[in-house]
């Protein structure tokens, strides 16, 4: 995929197609957009991309493509197939009930947490004015992190822009894998309480 973007650095059409794999990346999380993202923050360290303007492109991309998987989730909210979408969704109606709009800040973060909780919020009639601004800011956390992961490989890597986007990407993989650590724990830990305290609650019924 970078081969085919790298001739289009120099152009504003770059922006565009930026635009369109992040929203796309909404409603279809197989599309390669940040390692686009981040390849376009490492050059922009060297002044080759407009940090601004591609900071506006994945904002809106990610707004846009979010509208779409909740459009998507309030017409055909079982639409989703595969295995780890169907695990990633009902963990998201688990903490749309519990956090509300929160939950669509951070399941933008996780594995497969965006198309989840978007696709979610609009099965489960999620208000779409909240569901916009939580869109907004969850797309402005989303921008302001995966471009400055291409910034710090640009800064460590200023003869290579290359070598600066796939260091960005080591780092998201390994924080996106600390992550996904913490987050199963968690889950066991939470399993775990809640089986001991079925225990419990069955050894103080009568007859036990």
């Amino acid at each position: 995929m970078l081969d085919h973007v790298m001739p289009l650095i120099s152009s504003p059409w770059i922006y565009l197609v930026v635009f369109v794999l992040v929203a796309i990346d909404g409603f279809f999380p197989a599309m390669p957009s940040e390692a686009v993202v981040i390849s376009l923050g490492a050059m922009s360290a060297s002044g080759s991309s407009s940090l601004v303007a591609l900071a506006v492109a994945v904002v809106a991309g990610g707004m846009a493509g979010d509208g779409i998987a909740y459009a998507l989730g309030r017409r055909a909210g079982r639409w989703v197939r595969s295995r780890k979408l169907i695990a990633a969704k009902e963990r998201a109606e688990r903490a749309l009930g519990r956090y509300g709009g929160v939950a669509i800040l951070v399941g933008r973060f996780l594995p497969y947490g965006r198309t989840a909780s978007a696709v979610t919020a609009g099965s489960v009639s999620f208000p779409t004015s909240r569901f916009r601004l939580f869109s907004l800011l969850a797309s402005a956390a989303w921008a302001a992190y995966i471009i400055s992961l291409g910034l710090l490989g640009g800064v460590a890597f200023a003869d290579s822009p290359l070598l600066g986007t796939a260091f960005g990407l080591g780092v998201g993989m390994s924080l996106a894998g600390v992550g996904a650590l913490v987050q199963r724990r968690s889950a066991k830990r939470r399993k775990a309480i809640k089986t001991s305290e079925r225990v419990l609650v069955d050894a103080g019924r009568p007859g036990a």
